[in-house]
Protein backbone atom coordinates (compact mmCIF):
# COMPACT_ATOMS: atom_id res chain seq x y z
CA UNK A 1 0.00 0.00 0.00
CA UNK A 2 1.06 3.67 -0.65
CA UNK A 3 1.90 5.67 2.68
CA UNK A 4 -1.05 7.62 2.12
CA UNK A 5 -3.18 4.85 2.04
CA UNK A 6 -1.97 3.52 5.62
CA UNK A 7 -2.89 7.38 6.61
CA UNK A 8 -6.30 6.66 5.47
CA UNK A 9 -6.78 3.11 7.07
CA UNK A 10 -4.97 4.66 10.39
CA UNK A 11 -7.82 7.60 10.26
CA UNK A 12 -10.48 5.07 9.61
CA UNK A 13 -9.20 3.23 12.66
CA UNK A 14 -9.48 5.63 14.83
CA UNK A 15 -13.05 7.05 13.49
CA UNK A 16 -14.82 3.74 14.14
CA UNK A 17 -12.44 3.40 17.46
CA UNK A 18 -14.29 7.03 18.50
CA UNK A 19 -17.78 6.04 17.28
CA UNK A 20 -17.74 2.43 19.70
CA UNK A 21 -16.00 3.49 22.70
CA UNK A 22 -17.72 6.30 22.93
CA UNK A 23 -21.00 6.02 23.79
CA UNK A 24 -19.90 3.41 26.52
CA UNK A 25 -17.65 5.46 27.79
CA UNK A 26 -20.63 8.19 28.51
CA UNK A 27 -22.51 4.98 30.10
CA UNK A 28 -20.21 4.00 32.53
CA UNK A 29 -20.09 4.99 35.92
CA UNK A 30 -16.86 6.30 36.28
CA UNK A 31 -17.51 8.95 34.01
CA UNK A 32 -16.11 12.82 34.42
CA UNK A 33 -19.17 15.32 34.73
CA UNK A 34 -18.71 19.16 35.57
CA UNK A 35 -21.44 21.30 35.53
CA UNK A 36 -20.88 24.42 33.00
CA UNK A 37 -19.42 26.83 35.82
CA UNK A 38 -16.88 23.83 36.46
CA UNK A 39 -15.48 24.15 33.46
CA UNK A 40 -11.97 25.14 33.56
CA UNK A 41 -10.78 27.97 32.05
CA UNK A 42 -9.49 28.81 28.81
CA UNK A 43 -12.40 26.26 27.43
CA UNK A 44 -13.93 27.20 23.95
CA UNK A 45 -17.86 26.24 24.69
CA UNK A 46 -20.87 25.93 22.14
CA UNK A 47 -22.44 24.15 19.70
CA UNK A 48 -19.82 24.18 16.92
CA UNK A 49 -21.93 25.70 14.29
CA UNK A 50 -20.13 27.19 12.75
CA UNK A 51 -16.93 26.69 14.26
CA UNK A 52 -15.85 26.66 17.86
CA UNK A 53 -12.19 27.34 18.34
CA UNK A 54 -9.25 27.66 20.56
CA UNK A 55 -5.97 30.26 19.62
CA UNK A 56 -2.94 28.47 20.97
CA UNK A 57 0.35 29.73 21.23
CA UNK A 58 3.44 26.83 21.41
CA UNK A 59 7.04 28.02 22.18
CA UNK A 60 9.65 25.46 22.74
CA UNK A 61 7.69 22.49 21.87
CA UNK A 62 5.00 23.40 24.03
CA UNK A 63 1.58 25.30 24.70
CA UNK A 64 2.45 28.65 26.04
CA UNK A 65 -0.98 29.82 25.98
CA UNK A 66 -4.51 28.99 24.72
CA UNK A 67 -7.51 30.84 24.91
CA UNK A 68 -11.09 31.03 23.18
CA UNK A 69 -10.97 32.60 19.69
CA UNK A 70 -13.54 34.75 18.41
CA UNK A 71 -15.47 34.10 15.49
CA UNK A 72 -13.54 30.76 14.44
CA UNK A 73 -10.56 32.15 13.63
CA UNK A 74 -8.33 29.95 16.21
CA UNK A 75 -5.70 27.40 14.79
CA UNK A 76 -7.44 24.35 16.55
CA UNK A 77 -10.90 24.18 15.00
CA UNK A 78 -14.01 22.26 16.04
CA UNK A 79 -16.89 21.84 13.32
CA UNK A 80 -20.16 20.26 13.61
CA UNK A 81 -21.76 17.92 10.99
CA UNK A 82 -24.02 14.81 10.95
CA UNK A 83 -27.68 15.24 12.24
CA UNK A 84 -28.89 16.49 15.68
CA UNK A 85 -29.63 12.77 16.81
CA UNK A 86 -25.51 11.08 15.78
CA UNK A 87 -23.36 14.60 15.31
CA UNK A 88 -20.03 14.46 14.35
CA UNK A 89 -17.10 16.94 15.08
CA UNK A 90 -14.64 17.56 12.64
CA UNK A 91 -11.48 18.93 14.84
CA UNK A 92 -8.30 20.39 12.60
CA UNK A 93 -5.26 21.79 14.03
CA UNK A 94 -2.98 24.23 11.82
CA UNK A 95 -0.42 23.95 14.49
CA UNK A 96 3.36 22.58 12.95
CA UNK A 97 3.09 19.89 16.04
CA UNK A 98 0.81 17.03 17.05
CA UNK A 99 -1.71 18.15 19.50
CA UNK A 100 -3.99 16.41 22.13
CA UNK A 101 -6.87 18.30 23.73
CA UNK A 102 -9.68 17.65 26.42
CA UNK A 103 -13.24 17.52 25.38
CA UNK A 104 -16.47 17.34 26.81
CA UNK A 105 -19.86 16.66 25.41
CA UNK A 106 -23.59 18.29 27.49
CA UNK A 107 -26.90 17.17 26.38
CA UNK A 108 -28.43 19.82 27.91
CA UNK A 109 -25.82 22.70 28.12
CA UNK A 110 -25.19 22.98 31.83
CA UNK A 111 -23.49 19.26 32.06
CA UNK A 112 -20.49 18.04 30.70
CA UNK A 113 -18.92 14.64 30.54
CA UNK A 114 -15.85 14.37 29.31
CA UNK A 115 -15.21 12.10 26.62
CA UNK A 116 -12.07 10.60 24.49
CA UNK A 117 -10.43 12.54 21.80
CA UNK A 118 -8.13 11.58 19.48
CA UNK A 119 -4.71 13.65 19.12
CA UNK A 120 -4.23 15.47 16.05
CA UNK A 121 -0.96 15.55 13.96
CA UNK A 122 -0.56 19.00 11.62
CA UNK A 123 -2.78 18.73 8.21
CA UNK A 124 -4.78 15.57 9.47
CA UNK A 125 -8.16 16.04 10.76
CA UNK A 126 -9.88 14.03 13.61
CA UNK A 127 -13.36 12.87 12.81
CA UNK A 128 -15.55 11.76 16.55
CA UNK A 129 -19.38 10.74 16.30
CA UNK A 130 -21.56 10.04 18.63
CA UNK A 131 -24.98 7.64 18.43
CA UNK A 132 -26.89 10.12 20.91
CA UNK A 133 -27.88 13.65 20.96
CA UNK A 134 -25.25 16.46 21.86
CA UNK A 135 -26.27 19.71 22.35
CA UNK A 136 -22.79 21.52 23.10
CA UNK A 137 -19.22 21.12 23.66
CA UNK A 138 -16.23 22.13 24.96
CA UNK A 139 -12.94 21.59 23.90
CA UNK A 140 -10.03 23.26 25.53
CA UNK A 141 -6.09 22.22 27.67
CA UNK A 142 -4.46 21.59 24.29
CA UNK A 143 -0.98 19.99 25.05
CA UNK A 144 1.96 19.29 22.55
CA UNK A 145 2.32 15.53 21.89
CA UNK A 146 4.57 12.82 20.36
CA UNK A 147 3.29 12.94 16.54
CA UNK A 148 4.71 8.86 16.50
CA UNK A 149 2.18 7.88 19.41
CA UNK A 150 -1.11 9.66 18.43
CA UNK A 151 -3.64 8.19 20.64
CA UNK A 152 -7.12 8.56 20.97
CA UNK A 153 -7.86 8.86 25.08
Amino acid sequence: MKPDSNRGITMLALLVAGVLATPMALAQGGKREVARVDLPAGFAVGGARPVLALQVEVVDGRVSAAAPAADGQGNLRATRSGSDAEPMLTVRSDLAVAIKFDLYLSQDGERFVYTSSCALTPGISSFEMWQQPVREFAIGNPRVVDGKRISCD
